[in-house]
């Protein structure tokens, strides 16, 4: 597929989008029949969402959360609002996590090739191939780590992007292999650079992977997920508070909408990821945890040889303000 294609897909009715997501989802269930499928439910709003669509076709689909530890209580409270949802867990805490793996801060793919060279220090190829990059014919063929994050290699703060494979998609993979199921995910391609490649690559019902996984809210935008929500009344954690119109307008193919938003947190995901922080606006998602969740905060900020995260030493490296 076309990133045009994409485009397009993206810049149709909200009505027309429903439509496309109910027909991925109904192929989706014909392949594997509804007693192999689930929803990947967060408790964040996309899968809301998702959840919300796919039981109106199918009232009896399984869903599943990843209780990680990483999620606001609000979450996990609006989470236990929902029947025939299977709750399953992490063999590793956050705190375990960065102390084997290393801290997620700047992105994934960051982490990752930081991670590499902390780990492997004496190793020149590593370096090599993390800092200049792998030419070929005069290319780049490998992503390189910008020049602007190469301190962070020799900071003393251990970096890595095992996080999410730890905390999320490990113990999933486990449930879908003990139950034989497959998932169907509420992630947008709007979302990351990487989202958008894994559609144009595999589209929305990726019955060519390894693991097969259905994400039918791939065309979807942030906007979609709010007018959706606005639409049906469909009820939303608390952490997000309610969905509003502001005083902004978005310019669409040849009109304008009034730009939809949340009262409270924009999003949700794990509270303590460090990834992207660096390019909010203040008040950033550290600042905001001090104002909403006091007592997260002071564990996320302790030191870690006094049982805390350690995230204050961290963030200051990082030149991230957390107060």
């Amino acid at each position: 597929m076309e990133k045009w294609q994409l485009i397009q897909r993206q810049n149709l009715p909200l009505e027309a989008k429903v439509n496309l997501t109910q027909r991925r989802i109904q192929e989706w269930v014909d392949h594997w029949g509804i007693d192999n499928v689930y929803v990947s439910f967060s408790g964040g709003k996309d899968s809301t969402v998702l959840l919300n669509i796919c039981r109106k076709m199918y009232p009896e689909i399984k869903a599943a959360f990843c209780d990680t530890g990483l999620e606001y209580p609000e979450i996990r409270d609006f989470v236990k609002t929902f029947d025939n949802v299977d709750w399953i867990k992490p063999t590793m805490s956050f705190r375990q996590v960065i102390l084997k793996y290393g801290y997620p801060i700047v992105s994934k793919e960051y982490a990752d090739y930081i991670g590499r060279i902390q780990r492997n220090p004496a190793s020149e190829t590593i370096r090599a191939k993390v800092i200049d990059g792998i030419c070929k014919n005069g290319k780049l063929t490998k992503f390189k780590l910008p020049k602007k994050w190469h301190y962070l290699i020799d900071s003393g703060i251990p970096i890595g992007a095992d996080c999410c494979q730890v905390m999320k998609k490990s113990p999933l993979k486990r449930y879908e292999k003990k139950n034989g199921l497959h998932p169907i995910i509420g992630i947008t391609a709007a979302e990351s650079q990487r989202r958008t490649q894994n559609y144009l690559k595999d589209g929305c019902n990726a019955f060519n992977l390894k693991s097969p996984q259905s994400r039918p809210l791939s065309i979807w935008t942030e906007q979609d997920i709010l007018k959706y929500i606005r639409r049906n009344n469909l009820p939303i954690a608390a952490c997000y508070g309610e969905v509003v119109e502001t005083d902004r307008q978005i310019n669409l193919f040849g009109y304008t909408e009034t730009e939809l938003s949340t009262t409270k947190c924009k999003r949700t995901g794990c509270v303590f990821c460090g990834f992207g922080c660096h390019m909010e606006d203040s008040p950033n998602r550290f600042q905001r945890l001090k104002q909403t969740h006091p007592q997260l905060w002071t564990y996320c900020m302790k030191p870690i040889e006094q049982g805390g995260l350690g995230m204050k030493e961290v963030l200051t490296a990082y030149g991230v303000k957390y107060e």
